[in-house]
């Protein structure tokens, strides 16, 4: 990450090697490569929808690629835009493709999406989630899409119901004032930590957003407040009661301790539900999934995320395999083959009523839980210069969670650091 932050750091003000008028080089001048991150099962699932897709296609075949990390192909596409050498597309968060639009590496979407034969029609569009949809627009680009929905998921409460009932528990948290009193039972109760701490931007969002609060306002974020302190406070407490502990970075502990009976809680995005599943070698009676705790169960809110496909300049042979390639993936019963498979949740609002969702639903109660949540999960800020600010939100839970800040302290640190980063990537 140290890499990837001086790659950023070194563009931010730098001349682009290319514009938006000039078309960048094909990494591979036969094959529309995309850039993808998916391991094991997933990615022989997305293997074989490209090669369902390529045998129906008379374009240019698409070919899939896993290049690593987001850090990795971050770091890899910010490279191909500097050499002038790129795929025809990659999966992409927002903070992502937010450093890369201004380079001009990045294909406007939106005359793909409104071209009457290749495009999609207003019922089409209708039936993608709203909230999905729109995070794909960028409003310091003119509203425009430059990328398009791939994987969703959802922030989620994972539970273990066996740490629960050695404490006297029968039922997980609604509100955070109830995660924290039950935290304390369970220390009390089994001597165990109750949480399992993942240091993470998406997730402190995520809690801001239960809080009633919001992340950004323009280009200022809100680090500093009220919902924020109060996330921040929370992780204090953990810290400070010994009622949680930090697990190592870009590790996956948090899962192994739930799923060892370590721990109680994990605060987890919604598509690691069929890896935790293998955790817990099938047991459905000892764990179970729901929407994080709440300030107002009245008014729940969590956080929306996961990451986009964005298409790259570099010919139109390639940009219409990719669109062709993209809108074939997010079709309606592409989109329920591909949920139901990784335990990312479908763009459209046609798959909830697919009879093998519903089928899914009625094998086990949680099953539905992240899908309930979607018309209460909001997106993360878009904006220029968002990809430095995770980190900087990663490492004010780290010095909270470690002792080196109290709330207070890191609130004020990660507010003034954060809107810094901002404001140097505004700049021409």
């Amino acid at each position: 990450m140290a890499v990837l932050l001086a790659v950023m750091i070194a563009g931010c003000g730098r001349t682009p090697s290319k514009t938006g008028d000039e078309a960048f080089q094909p990494l591979n001048p036969d094959a529309a490569v995309f850039w993808d991150r998916q391991t094991t099962e997933s990615a022989e699932l997305l293997r074989s929808l490209v090669e369902t897709f390529n045998r129906g296609w008379r374009g240019m075949p698409v070919k899939v690629e896993r290049a690593g990390s987001y850090a990795d192909i971050f770091r890899k596409v910010t490279g191909g835009i500097n050499a002038g050498v790129l795929p025809a597309m990659a999966v992409s968060y927002e903070s992502m493709t937010c450093e890369y639009i201004p380079l001009g590496a990045v294909r406007i979407l939106d005359d793909l999406i409104a071209n009457p034969e290749a495009g999609l029609s207003e019922t089409e569009l209708n039936d993608f989630f709203p909230n999905v949809l729109e995070t794909n627009r960028f409003p310091e680009h003119g509203n425009r899409f430059y990328s398009f929905p791939f994987a969703k998921s959802i922030l989620m409460l994972y539970f273990n119901k066996k740490v629960l009932a050695d404490a006297g528990i029968d039922a997980p948290p609604e509100t955070w004032e109830q995660f924290l009193d039950q935290c304390r039972r369970v220390k009390q109760e089994t001597g165990r930590y109750a949480h399992a701490v993942h240091a993470d931007c998406s997730t402190v969002n995520g809690m801001m957003y239960s809080m009633g609060g919001a992340v950004v306002q323009g280009r200022e974020t809100l680090y500093d407040s009220e919902a924020a302190r109060a996330v921040f406070k929370l992780y204090e407490t953990l810290a400070r009661e010994e009622l949680a502990y930090l697990i190592s970075p870009g590790s996956y502990e948090d899962n192994v301790a739930l799923a060892k009976n370590e721990v109680a809680f994990v605060l987890r995005s919604s598509s690691g539900m069929s890896d935790m599943m293998l955790l817990m070698e099938g047991d459905r009676e000892r764990w179970g999934v729901t929407r994080i705790p709440q300030r107002d169960p009245a008014r729940p809110a969590t956080v929306l995320y996961g990451p986009n496909v964005c298409l790259f300049n570099i010919g139109e042979d390639a940009v219409n395999a990719a669109w062709a390639f993209v809108k074939h993936f997010t079709g309606a019963d592409v989109s329920v083959r591909w949920a139901l498979e990784t335990g990312y949740l479908p763009v459209r609002k046609s798959a909830l009523k697919h009879p093998d969702m519903l089928a899914f639903w009625e094998q086990w109660p949680h099953n539905r839980a992240p899908y309930d949540c979607l018309p209460i999960a909001k997106p993360e800020p878009n904006i220029t210069g968002w990809q430095q600010v995770r980190d900087l939100a990663a490492r004010a839970v780290t010095e909270i969670m470690t002792g080196i800040h109290d709330a207070s302290t890191a609130a004020r640190i990660l507010k003034e650091s954060a809107d810094q980063a901002l404001a140097r990537a505004a700049r021409p």
